[in-house]
């Protein structure tokens, strides 16, 4: 085998075990913490019950089983692809979650691209002065948006521009009421807008989307914005970009230059961005009635619901590690040095 074919599918099957045992490990905490902060069966039964009702729910639902042989059981189904049926809903939490899922994921790619169409240039620009005005303005701003919890600039972006202003509808749901019957391929409000050729309805999932976007783009970019300020402050001061400048290399050259050693550790920070979206999204969905993966867990979580919540936090931690591990890919493609350390 050419070694560096042994090389990749050493990295990739070392990668692919670490992943294994980080999903195992999530889900016997998942298992073991929803099992301690409630009982299903007092919200399945209600406020009159009798004792053999109740001993008999808990029986039904495998509840009077040691806490090792619930998780035995869970882990058997989960290896069969069987996530479990949903307590509240009586429906299967596979299919109710592939049905939220493209919601979850239209908000986070949107709100990922606007972080990222300010954030890159922005700390680009900081980087190649960092002691000029822009750099302290692009600083602050990072700060505030640090600083600002996602559901407070949710909050304030409703009273502003729906409350006050009706510029923008109502935080309830992805579209308005009269396009809910348009055909959805793609399960992407804005797509199959596109899709069906229908400017009106796209007008309207562009419009339910800007506050949710605004509010996660703005709190999530400034880790985007500081990697890329602090990544190009060092390349630009580097040996390397000082000896291409004295050959007289023009400045277009340079730039490139110093793209392509920026770029590992932005792509890093840009991946590790949209994975915490997936699972950081909840309280902006709460806040918008966004009918996501996070309004799905909270909802469950409100009526002791395991499998729905457990469900949910292993496609987040999968979707995350997975997308970590593309990173980590695309990083040893383009560096060497991170190559020659994987």
């Amino acid at each position: 085998m050419p070694p560096a074919i042994r090389h990749w599918s050493l990295f990739i099957v070392r990668r692919l075990g670490a992943l294994a045992v980080s999903l195992w490990i999530v889900s016997v905490i998942t298992f073991v913490v929803t099992r301690l902060v409630g009982n299903p069966v007092y919200l399945m039964l209600g406020p009159r019950y009798t004792e053999a009702q109740f001993q008999a729910a808990v029986a039904r639902l495998g509840l009077d089983q040691p806490m090792w042989r619930q998780y035995l059981d869970y882990l058997r189904n989960l290896l069969a692809g069987n996530l479990g049926v949903s307590r509240y809903t009586a429906a299967p939490v596979l299919d109710e979650m592939l049905a939220r899922a493209p919601a979850t994921l239209e908000l986070s790619t949107f709100a990922l691209l606007a972080g990222v169409a300010w954030a890159v240039p922005a700390g680009i620009t900081a980087g190649r002065n960092p002691r000029g005005w822009f750099a302290r303005f692009a600083d602050m701003m990072a700060r505030a948006g640090v600083a600002i919890p996602g559901f407070w600039l949710s909050l304030l972006l409703v009273f502003v521009f729906f409350a006050t202003l009706r510029w923008l509808p109502a935080p309830l749901g992805r579209i308005d009421d009269a396009f809910r019957s348009m055909p959805r391929p793609t399960g992407w409000m804005t797509l199959d807008a596109l899709l069906a050729g229908n400017l009106a309805a796209l007008r309207s999932a562009v419009a339910h989307l800007l506050m949710p976007v605004i509010a996660l783009a703005v709190t999530t970019s400034p880790s985007i914005l500081q990697i890329t300020r602090a990544r190009t402050a060092e390349v630009m001061a580097s040996d390397y970009i000082r000896a291409a400048r004295a050959f007289g290399l023009s400045e277009a050259t340079v730039r490139r230059y110093a793209l392509r050693n920026m770029l590992a550790p932005v792509l890093t920070m840009i991946t590790m961005t949209y994975g915490f979206l997936i699972s950081g999204t909840v309280l902006v969905e709460v806040v918008f009635t966004w009918p996501g993966l996070g309004l799905y867990a909270v909802n469950a979580m409100n009526h002791s619901d395991y499998e729905p919540v457990m469900g949910v936090v292993l496609f987040a931690t999968a979707f995350y590690l997975v997308l970590y591990m593309l990173a980590d890919m695309v990083n040893a493609a383009v560096d060497p040095r991170a190559r020659a350390s994987s």
